[in-house]
């Protein structure tokens, strides 16, 4: 792990945000890697995001199933 790549926990899900260029980041969840932004406050709002949304899939939330 560098000095680029930093964890955190959401919900039970880890999300990692790794710092590609001086403008780039892409953020992954559980290992997974979905999304790159060009800031990274943008990254980690979209990782926790993403990770709150796994959550309520998983525990078949309701709110989760909205619009199907």
């Amino acid at each position: 792990m560098t000095a680029a790549y930093t964890e955190r926990s959401v919900k039970g899900h880890v999300v990692g945000i790794e710092r590609l260029e001086p403008l780039r980041w892409r953020v992954s969840v559980d290992g997974r890697r979905l999304f790159t932004f060009c800031s990274e406050a943008r990254a980690r709002q979209a990782g926790a995001l993403e990770a709150r949304r796994l959550d309520m899939v998983a525990s078949d939330h309701p709110k989760a199933n909205r619009g199907r």
